[in-house]
């Protein structure tokens, strides 16, 4: 009997860092068998196909998936449960992720680069974000999206990773900014996406604690800045281009090491975190996909901000909210 191969579900896998994911461990490794889990069933179709074409005997799957809809994730949860019934979800790679962008926010570029040029071009304070978008379920957009459908997700899928699963997280260069225990989620205020990564690195360990006992362990990855299609929204595609070459320039003159900007590049920090060796990885870091000047990639090894008072009251937030979309016994 041919072994069954180690399943590698990735949520947002049909673009950027996810399809990038998918890549590498076609690449590396033919025991896996690649999962893509996708809100855009069209995008993800052509993504496989792509996979396809150059991995021809590499076994691709491709599960409708939207975490910003909690009757989604059960339905996800329930195909991947299936999927898996011959063997473990060796890798859950919680990478889907949106920002609800509005428009350039020109006095935050002009103030950006008069005052710390730098550190401005490492964050989003380019971008407005929009403020109070709330899905059907009644969460903020980008927390449900980014946070909790993934969270539910890992709830639901605990038992069929039990005995060498390992959960991770896509974080960011996440700050506390602006986050506000009233409003966890961000709905109102100006940064709902860092917030939702600031959550993210909270909650990591000690998801990572709940989930040990199981045999299955958390981790957070950073890719960088990496120029994927966050920006189109704008539906400005010449300011796309404008920013692809100034990160390549200040990156060559500079040498900041975080401008990734493909996203091959921006993969390297999450394929370490999941195919490192046990003894190598430790949810105490972050693993920051890193570049040269010159583009070589490599995974530098931070200590992960955490505030214990901050991680106990969302994991107490995101466990209830799990309570209330609990399965019927």
């Amino acid at each position: 009997m041919t072994p069954a191969k180690r399943l590698a579900v990735i949520t947002g896998g049909n673009s950027g860092i996810g399809l990038a994911i998918a890549r590498r461990l076609l690449s590396l490794n033919s025991e896996f068998r690649v999962v893509l889990a996708c809100r855009n069933q069209v995008k993800g179709k052509a993504a496989r196909d792509e996979l396809l074409m150059t991995y021809p005997q590499a076994l691709v799957d491709l599960v409708e998936l939207d975490t910003s809809s909690v009757a989604s994730v059960e339905r996800a949860a329930i195909a991947l449960r299936t999927l898996s019934y011959d063997g473990i979800i060796s890798l859950l790679f919680c990478n889907a992720g949106s920002m609800a962008i509005d428009s350039l926010d020109i006095f935050g570029i002009v103030s950006g680069l008069l005052s710390h040029p730098i550190a401005f071009f490492e964050s989003s304070e380019a971008l407005r974000q929009k403020r109070g978008l709330v899905t059907a379920d009644g969460m903020g957009e980008t927390f449900q999206t980014n946070v909790f459908g993934h969270y539910l997700l890992i709830a639901r899928l605990t038992e069929a990773m039990a005995g060498g699963g390992r959960v991770i997280w896509t974080g960011s260069a996440a700050s506390q900014l602006q986050f506000k225990a009233s409003d966890y989620q961000h709905v109102w205020g100006d940064k709902p996406y860092e917030s939702s990564k600031y959550i993210v690195d909270q909650i990591a360990m000690p998801l990572d604690q709940r989930l040990r006992p199981f045999g299955v362990r958390c981790l957070v990855a950073e890719p960088g800045n990496v120029c994927t299609n966050f920006l189109a929204g704008l539906g400005l595609p010449f300011f796309e281009y404008l920013v692809v070459g100034v990160f390549y320039f200040i990156r060559f003159v500079l040498g900041i090491a975080r401008f990734t900007i493909n996203a091959d590049s921006g993969a390297e920090g999450c394929c370490y975190a999941a195919l490192a060796d046990e003894e190598c990885v430790d949810s105490r870091i972050k693993y920051h996909s890193q570049v040269t000047r010159t583009g070589k990639a490599y995974v530098g090894q931070f200590p992960l901000a955490h505030n214990k008072d901050t991680a106990a009251f969302l994991m107490g937030r995101l466990d209830g909210l799990v309570k209330r979309f609990d399965e019927p016994k």
